[in-house]
């Protein structure tokens, strides 16, 4: 299956309850003038310039697939841009260092580390026009619930309800003082927690030192290993493939090469969002169908994550995103090729 490290894909996803947040600032970053008739949208861009500016640290409790996963946090913004360093706590050691785009994971029980740029899905959103608040709520309905304590804090809560099957809800609470957001929900179609990522302490700061960001690992006997995922600088390159059936809402942000692991041709990487929820739609060439023993058809969920896979004209189709598993089902049985396209 897809994956940007595969011994660290799992652990990063950890704070993907939180990009929320990211994803939220920069559909929002138009929406100023519309704050003022909005409570929630006022809340909302408060939570994305907090996201961006305030140093903390604290530990982060990640629920998903009936287990607990435990993490230090520490947070630094500065007229360098963002950096962030991630200790799991449980479970086998990880470490992430995030200096802005660039990721460096290291994993002590092989000794290796792995470097390479983490491109949020949610930044290719920044193009979108002005109306995008408007255009969210045709999909979602957004409204404030209780106040609630959250790692000791009072945290306003607020309900982001889909209003059809194609994609999941959220729930969030945003620190009342600082705007942080300091839990996050998502919800099935049933309004059943499927995730959740919460502070169990946080501690804002006026200044994270250096220290405070470098890994504990001992990586001088480590073998490092670099990989670039885009091999196209252009975000949109061109395509032989049609995809038929985008759920109302839902857009192609972009379309790049993307190296797999142990892959030799890069496939093409195609990103769909409406704007919150955000899919990837991965299509690799297959040099010999027969001597693929991992080709992948069908559905395989894991989680709050759905993919589905199919093989066609000698390609490995797979669709993957925390979505239900209809939409990614629907999707990828409507990808076809571009007959009449150039070979």
């Amino acid at each position: 299956m897809p994956a940007l490290f595969p011994s660290c894909s799992s652990f990063f996803r950890s704070l993907q309850g939180f990009f929320v947040a990211g994803f939220l600032g920069i559909v929002l970053a138009g929406s100023t003038a519309l704050a003022s008739e909005s409570p929630v949208l006022d809340m909302l861009l408060r939570m994305q310039t907090a996201s961006q500016s305030l140093n903390y640290f604290g530990t982060l409790v990640y629920l998903h697939d009936e287990q607990v996963q435990t993490m230090k946090v520490v947070h630094r913004a500065d007229h360098n841009g963002e950096f962030e360093r991630l200790i799991n706590l449980n479970g086998v050691a990880r470490e992430i260092v995030r200096k802005n785009n660039v990721v460096i994971c290291y994993m002590p029980d092989s000794k290796e580390v792995m470097v390479g740029k983490q491109q949020f899905q949610g930044n290719v959103l920044a193009q979108l026009a002005e109306n995008d608040f408007e255009r969210l709520q045709k999909y979602y309905a957004f409204s404030f619930e209780n106040v609630e304590r959250v790692a000791g804090k009072a945290a306003q809560r607020i309900l982001i309800k889909p209003k059809d099957s194609f994609r999941y809800g959220y729930r969030l609470w945003v620190d009342n003082s600082h705007a942080n957001l300091l839990k996050s929900d998502l919800l099935s179609e049933q309004g059943k927690v499927l995730e959740q990522a919460m502070f169990a302490d946080i501690t804002y700061v006026d200044v994270i030192p250096d220290t405070m960001l470098e890994p504990e690992s001992t990586s001088d006997n480590f073998t490092w290993f670099e990989h670039d995922r885009e091999q196209n600088d252009s975000m949109f390159i061109e395509s032989r493939w049609i995809v038929g059936a985008l759920p109302q809402g839902f857009e192609v942000t972009s379309r790049f090469h993307h190296l797999m692991p142990n892959a030799v041709t890069p496939a093409e990487h195609w990103i769909i969002s409406d704007g919150l929820a955000s899919i990837s739609i991965y299509i690799e060439k297959i040099p010999e169908l027969a001597a693929l023993p991992e080709a992948f058809e069908g559905s395989s969920p894991m989680g709050a994550t759905n993919a589905f896979g199919v093989l066609l004209k000698d390609h490995q189709i797979t669709v993957i995103g925390e979505v239900p598993a209809e939409t990614v089902e629907k999707l990828a049985n409507s990808i076809s090729l571009n007959l009449g396209a150039d070979k």
